[in-house]
């Protein structure tokens, strides 16, 4: 039995929260419909601004993130490329202007919550803990060192085959900034004159 279009419309809008970006095919046979009906359904939600269509795919609109809200690290503005989101377990939500100040707040919070970082080369929304992260590239586009998440290990390390850097997973990068900390503070005793 074939859904109602405000069903399908409800099912399509599941699965590309769940998904991130789905094909336009996939989701005809997903849903038992045509591609015709698939579309007309896919123009609502686009009219609605609940979806974008593009070569095939659907995905969430890219929503401009309030500029009146800057980086809770930083204070700089939060581009959609490069932003890291953080939920505190309270309901609070914190954004921060890209992966570096988005982990740095995370080692820094007593509770850090969940965390969302923004795949550099599709826009995807992946969990924090799940991304890979490049570190150092030529492209600095916010924070110094650069680092840009990504949602494949792969994608990461082919990134690095063009603008340098490391790929790291998760825990290499919070180490790798831990480090960088670490050798910014001055040690006991150094800086002092003898008396």
């Amino acid at each position: 039995m074939t859904q109602r279009p405000s069903l399908r419309e409800k099912a399509i809008l599941t699965e590309v929260r769940r998904r991130g970006v789905v094909s336009i095919q996939a989701l005809a046979e997903r849903l038992e419909v045509s591609l015709m009906t698939i579309h007309r359904d896919l123009n609502k939600l686009v009219s609605e601004g609940s979806v974008e269509k593009a070569r095939g795919e659907v995905r969430l609109p890219k929503r401009p993130i309030d500029a009146e809200e800057g980086c809770l690290m930083c204070g700089k503005p939060v581009p959609v490329r490069t932003a890291f989101v953080i939920r505190r377990d309270n309901g609070e939500q914190h954004r921060a202007c890209c992966a570096h100040c988005g982990l740095m707040a995370l080692m820094m919070a007593k509770e850090p919550g969940q965390a969302m970082a923004t795949d550099f080369l599709f826009g995807h929304i992946v969990s924090a803990t799940q991304a890979h992260y490049v570190i150092g590239s030529t492209v600095n586009v916010c924070c110094v060192p650069s680092v840009l998440s990504f949602s494949s290990r792969d994608d990461a390390r082919r990134f690095t085959r063009g603008y340098g850097g490391r790929a790291l997973g998760y825990a290499e990068t919070l180490e790798h900034l831990k480090s960088l900390i670490h050798a910014s503070m001055p040690h006991h005793g150094e800086g002092r004159g003898v008396d």
